[in-house]
């Protein structure tokens, strides 16, 4: 998964953080935990900062707040997760309906 350079932005993440290995599934699972982790530290110290994101990056209100009520997953993984899988919609979006019929681009 090619992760977009702007969620390394909005989080504060830096990419020399992700493993030098060529496995896609590495650099996947080290860039989650890593999301995780800053997603925690904004949950304790910025939580203004973290809304702002996710209504940036489309995150659905309503199913992350399901989500937040009926799963025993901590907080930061369940946002993470929710982030990961958004910006999957939007790649596959993107490849269904062409990219370059605009130049609109609303991620963060």
């Amino acid at each position: 998964m090619n992760f977009p350079k702007t969620l390394f932005h909005s989080f504060e993440i830096d990419e020399q953080h992700l493993p030098a290995s060529t496995n896609e599934e590495e650099k996947f699972r080290a860039f989650r935990q890593l999301l995780i982790q800053r997603i925690d530290e904004l949950i304790h110290r910025d939580m203004e900062k973290l809304k702002w994101i996710l209504y940036r990056i489309d995150v659905s209100e309503k199913k992350l707040g399901e989500a937040l009520k009926t799963s025993e997953t901590d907080a930061a993984t369940i946002i993470a997760d929710m982030i990961i899988q958004r910006q999957i919609e939007k790649a596959e979006s993107r490849k269904k309906f062409g990219e370059q019929e605009n130049d609109w681009n609303f991620d963060v």
